[in-house]
Order: C-alpha cells, then sequence, then structure tokens
C-alpha cells in the first residue's frame, strides 16, 4: 500500500523551473535549456507566475513547440477528427519551410499565450493515491502543490509511478 504524501516525494518550488506570465516563449526556451544542460532531462514543465506569485498556469515542452507553429496548423489541430489523420499532416511540410521565421515570431509571444491553466492542485499532506487520481483522471503530468494556500512544490507523474513502481516491484 503507498502510503506516503504529496509531501514526501513533491519536488521543491525552489528546485523547479519558473517563469513570470509576461515572459517571452524565448525566456522559457532559455530557461529549460540551461536546465536540461546543467542536470538533464529532469524537468519537462514549468509553472508561469503572475503577479502576488501566485501560480497562473503550467508550461509544457508541447506548449512550447506549438507556440512556435503557423496559426493554419494550429487550426487544423482543433479539428474534431484526430489529427494526423487526414491532410492535415502534410501542413507540416509547409511548415518546414517557414520553421526559422516562425521560430523568430514565437519567440516573441508571451507564455502567457501558450501556457494551460491550473485547473487542479493537490494538498502537501494529501496521500499519493490522490495525485495518481487527479492525473490519470484529468490527464496531467504535474500538479502544484499547496500548503497553507501556498505553492510549495510540484509532484510530478514520475514521482507517483516511482511510488507505485515500489509497490508493483515489492511481489
Amino acid at each position: 500500500m503507498i502510503s506516503k504524501r504529496v509531501r514526501d516525494i513533491l519536488v521543491p518550488i525552489a528546485d523547479f523551473p519558473r517563469v513570470a506570465r509576461d515572459a517571452t516563449v524565448r525566456d522559457a526556451y532559455q530557461l529549460l535549456r540551461r536546465q536540461h544542460t546543467s542536470g538533464g532531462w529532469r524537468f519537462r514543465h514549468m509553472l508561469v507566475f503572475g503577479e502576488g506569485n501566485i501560480v497562473v498556469g503550467v508550461l509544457s515542452l508541447q506548449d512550447l513547440l506549438r507556440a512556435l507553429m503557423p496559426d493554419y496548423i494550429k487550426a487544423s489541430l482543433a479539428q474534431p477528427y484526430p489529427p494526423g489523420t487526414g491532410d492535415d499532416a502534410s501542413l507540416s511540410l509547409l511548415w518546414q519551410d517557414s520553421f526559422t521565421e516562425q521560430c523568430r515570431i514565437g519567440a516573441e509571444r508571451p507564455v502567457s499565450g501558450c501556457m494551460t491553466g491550473v485547473h487542479f492542485t493537490v494538498e502537501a499532506g494529501d496521500p499519493v493515491t490522490r495525485a495518481a487520481y487527479l492525473m490519470i483522471a484529468h490527464h496531467v503530468h504535474m500538479l502544484p502543490v499547496l500548503e497553507d494556500e501556498r505553492v510549495i512544490g510540484v509532484v510530478r507523474i514520475v514521482d507517483v509511478f516511482n511510488e507505485a513502481a515500489v509497490e508493483v516491484l515489492r511481489g
């Protein structure tokens, strides 16, 4: 039985990458690139903070790549059929021709325009199984951890998986 609490497996907020809401996509790329160069691919998300040091969003690697896409590809991804099943996959070839320009344009956009809002959090004292449930039910890979209504860290799906692995492999 997983008996640990979220506080036992969280990544402290001081160790987690974060940017301000008005930072640019370039700023976010620089921060994650620096983190990855110095410590490997430990983080695949970053928190976005607004005024009053309040978490307002999450940026994933997918969010940052999507920020570089031209509008015609973003529009095709919003179609009701599954992406990649129609002619939309050929649009990626058009993107190739303008990729450098799209990177230049996308780099100057604010991260607030490409972040995902924070809809779910866990408390530091919650059981790890609550974090697992929220991640599975809502298809998220990371949750901010609160204590006294203040973000003190994050719990990642890999942290929850590692706790489950201990139980599964115990036999």
